[in-house]
């Protein structure tokens, strides 16, 4: 899609002099935190076959749980028409995403400069979840603030089901498949 395109080539030009990792890691040690490598970016390859599998509704309000550099919320508005909220925690992400998105008028697309295990959820019918840098207290932490999402609320995650980080058995697993 060109609507696409256009503002995913932006938001990789703002990029290229500048390693997001780095970005990343860089913030994160000026914050003093003690995990420092939790950046990763859900590839295109990867968030094609999601769309694929995955029923999104122009209906659905999709929270994409650290969306970085916002390629994935752009996407997934893009090609699903659905509204979704970002929830970033390293600011020059959320400046650069929503300049972009300013520039280009997407509307549908909040990009929020949060600690996602802080934020409201209100309103989220999915949340994506691209978690493989998360340790296993963090997830533990996320699945209290999921166990309160009203029923029938999906979750998409890649690398592992949430049930592994849980004594109960929390969340149905509908789907499974590699990408």
């Amino acid at each position: 899609k060109y609507s696409f395109a256009k503002v995913d080539f932006s938001l990789l030009l703002l990029y290229l002099f500048q390693n997001p990792f780095k970005i990343s890691l860089k913030f994160l040690k000026e914050k003093g935190e003690t995990d420092v490598y939790v950046y990763g970016e859900t590839p295109l390859t990867t968030l094609d076959k999601i769309l694929s599998h995955v029923e999104i509704s122009k209906d659905d309000t999709v929270f994409e749980l650290g969306s970085g550099r916002s390629r994935t919320c752009v996407g997934l508005h893009a090609f699903k028409g659905c509204k979704v909220v970002g929830i970033e925690f390293v600011p020059e992400f959320v400046k650069k995403a929503n300049k972009v998105k300013r520039f280009f008028k997407v509307t549908d697309v909040e990009i929020r400069n949060e600690d996602f295990l802080k934020s409201d959820f209100t309103g989220g019918t999915l949340f994506y979840l691209y978690g493989t840098c998360y340790d296993a207290a963090f997830i533990k932490k996320l699945i209290k603030k999921f166990k309160k999402l009203p029923k029938g609320t999906q979750i998409i995650t890649v690398s592992y089901s949430l049930n592994t980080f849980s004594d109960e058995f929390l969340f149905k697993v509908e789907k499974v498949f590699s990408a």
